[in-house]
């Protein structure tokens, strides 16, 4: 049987409008009483979980970053991270100043993004950014200036296409000038980078072999590009009914979309009570 139950977040597990019905959250308490992990895997931050995961009792590890780290909640510290080395990620944000784009940087969960000497974050990140994480972004008139006093690594470098541009033409020019890295993409405004080798996938296969659990006995939802790694690797790949067609490719199964709490449906099958 499964034990670990890794799902993505945005299009996933969450409603469009963001939020978890109550009747989804019990069943997450339900089977993880039967002993199942619950491992959000989302392309946010630890940080950025809305609240109402945050605030589970049962929240243990959540794989963030696309798959760029683990955390552990209740240890407060990381158990998986492979990031963006600081020279490259300089390297990266100098050259997307040439680029359409709005540039964002990740360190230890937190975002500098495209804004102000004042902290504040431009308006046009304000308007296509997932609400729920601006309380997590401060913004900088030079994000690479911002980024490089910090002489950290990355763990993720996101960059929001300005409006007009052609998303895919912007990822591929990132893909051909820097090979090293592994560019994809969670949703239309988005374009999110990791370092090479580094997908959801690999985490969960990471945090499988942490846990002494066999990677067979996981199950994974998605809905996008970035979650494909992640359903090649489970034991059993679920796509939302409302997952992209690239996405459905990779599914053993479909389960009803995310504003029909798709997961519990399919958990309660899975698990009946």
């Amino acid at each position: 049987m499964y034990r670990v139950l890794a799902c993505d977040l945005d299009g996933t597990l969450l409603r469009d409008d963001k939020t978890v019905s109550k009747e989804t959250i019990n069943e997450l308490k339900r089977i993880s009483d039967l002993g199942v992990i619950f491992l959000p895997s989302t392309g946010r931050t630890h940080r950025e979980l809305p609240s109402v995961l945050m605030e589970l009792p049962f929240l243990h590890y959540a794989i963030c970053c696309n798959g760029g780290a683990v955390y552990d909640y209740k240890e407060k510290r990381y158990l998986y991270e492979n990031a963006i080395p600081y020279e490259l990620a300089l390297r990266v944000l100098d050259y997307v100043k040439t680029l359409p784009v709005f540039e964002s940087v990740v360190v230890k969960g937190q975002r500098i993004v495209k804004g102000d000497e004042n902290g504040e974050i431009c308006d046009y990140i304000r308007k296509v950014a997932v609400k729920g994480i601006l309380f997590n972004m401060t913004g900088a008139a030079d994000v690479k200036e911002a980024f490089g006093q910090l002489h950290q690594d990355a763990q993720k470098l996101m960059f929001y296409p300005a409006e007009g541009t052609d998303r895919e033409t912007i990822m591929n020019d990132l893909r051909f000038a820097f090979p090293e890295l592994e560019v994809s993409s969670s949703g239309p405004k988005y374009i999110e980078t990791n370092i090479r080798g580094v997908d959801k996938g690999k985490a969960l296969k990471s945090f499988c072999r942490l846990m002494d659990i066999p990677i067979e006995e996981s199950i994974a939802f998605g809905d996008a590009e970035n979650d494909i790694k992640m359903l090649e690797a489970a034991g059993l790949a679920v796509v939302m009914e409302n997952g992209t067609p690239e996405a459905k490719k990779h599914a053993d199964q479909i389960c009803d979309s995310n504003n029909n709490d798709g997961i519990r449906r399919f958990t309660e099958k899975l698990w009946p009570k």
